[in-house]
């Protein structure tokens, strides 16, 4: 069963990339678009962490 943490990375990485999403559809400013973009890339590393994390333990 996900731990808490494992579904506030999740939820966290969904609500960047609906932002960024988002702020496409609405042709933001280029500095809210991209904005939107690194704080998807940073939540997106998280999840690559945390997959990473995952796959070490179960080793």
């Amino acid at each position: 069963m996900p731990s808490e943490k494992t579904r506030s990375i999740l939820k966290a990485f969904g609500i960047a990339v609906t932002d960024y999403e988002d702020a496409r559809e609405k042709s933001a400013p280029p500095e809210a678009l991209s904005k939107a973009k690194t704080e998807m890339l940073r939540r997106l590393r998280e999840v690559t962490t945390l997959i990473e994390t995952l796959r070490a333990k179960r080793k």
